[in-house]
């Protein structure tokens, strides 16, 4: 938790967060407040994103990577493996005739 330096950078002001200010609203997310050293109160809300990213990258991981046919399939077969094998050998046997 780096509201202090974010305070500083943002209004360049002097603040400590203070923990007894802050009040959890839901399971990821606080409410609070800073009182600068000016006197100046700024209110905050810290969100913790961890939850959030999981949850993305799992229904990511769901969309693709099935086996079958049809549009989940998009790249095919073995045939077609074999011929990006194909073609990455005859790339490479040209680049080495180019470079003897």
């Amino acid at each position: 938790m780096q509201v202090g330096e974010a305070v500083r950078r943002k209004w360049k002001l002097w603040g400590n967060l203070n923990s007894d200010n802050m009040s959890q609203v839901s399971h990821n997310e606080w409410h609070g407040h800073i009182i600068c050293a000016t006197g100046e109160r700024i209110d905050y809300t810290i969100i913790d994103r961890k939850d959030k990213v999981k949850e993305a990258a799992r229904l990511l991981g769901q969309v693709g990577g099935q086996a079958g046919y049809g549009k989940k399939k998009v790249r095919g077969d073995s045939n077609y493996y074999r011929l990006l094998r194909a073609k990455r050998t005859i790339k490479d046997a040209k680049k080495r005739n180019e470079n003897c």
